[in-house]
């Protein structure tokens, strides 16, 4: 996928892809440049649809990913399946045939990245404070198999030094996972003020799940303004696309 700006998950192959995209590259204009690929954020319709047209260009057969309309929720769709509709509302797809791009959008929240080990299934989440409180990750995983056989990459998202929340995210964290979770919490400046590493719960939840290798988690796009959209330093900003397909042999 040379001449794609993207930020490409370790295992990337010629069997699967698997990539966020960057914000630069694309046709829209300040607030959403450049290279932003969600039609419900206020950006113009024309350049959305160039922008997607620009990634569809680089994906097998010039596919139309499976787009979500994604709701911070638990629901997990079959990417391949026709009756979940168009655009279903589900914040994770799940496919283990060939030639079905997968894609969440994001500007901050969590893409979650999910391969098997015989590279025959995969998924791709959307996990925001609000998912993964309520269980995204460990719905999601219902649908691939043995966790111990799964390679899940941690793609992009704000740190923990960024992500200031308030005492009512921590006791929902606790109400569903126990006290064990206050390590994922760092206490803020102001009392009742927290700061919320996603990356950590995420791996706390996959690790109970039994899921062993889990890479990623080492980016900020709050911090990172040239590479990422981040919905907390812009407001008014563009989504980058985290998308994955098994690709046809």
């Amino acid at each position: 996928m040379n001449g794609l700006s993207i930020l490409c998950a370790p295992f990337m192959n010629e069997r699967i892809a698997a990539f966020t995209t960057l914000r630069t590259g694309g046709h829209s204009e300040p607030p959403y440049d450049n290279w932003n690929l969600a039609a419900h954020v206020g950006d113009n319709p024309e350049h959305v649809a160039a922008n997607r047209a620009y990634l569809e260009s680089y994906l097998p057969g010039c596919a139309t990913p499976r787009w979500l309309a994604q709701e911070h929720g638990t629901r997990v769709v079959a990417g391949h399946d026709p009756a979940v509709g168009e655009k279903p509302c589900a914040d994770a797809s799940w496919t283990d045939q060939p030639g079905v791009p997968l894609a969440v959008l994001t500007a901050d929240c969590l893409p979650v990245v999910f391969v098997n080990d015989s590279e025959t299934t995969l998924a791709v989440a959307h996990a925001g404070w609000r998912g993964l409180a309520a269980g995204i990750l460990e719905n999601t995983l219902r649908h691939l198999g043995d966790p111990k056989t799964l390679r899940v990459w941690l793609g992009p998202a704000i740190s923990q030094r960024a992500f200031e929340v308030g005492e009512d995210v921590l006791e929902q964290f606790i109400a569903s996972r126990g006290q064990s979770v206050r390590a994922c919490f760092r206490q803020g400046a102001a009392p009742g003020k927290y700061h919320a590493d996603l990356y950590a719960l995420a791996r706390q939840e996959l690790a109970l799940a039994g899921v062993t290798h889990v890479t990623g988690g080492d980016r900020c796009t709050f911090g990172e303004p040239e590479n990422f959209f981040s919905y907390r330093r812009e407001c008014t900003t563009g989504r980058m696309a985290t998308v994955v397909c098994l690709l046809p042999h």
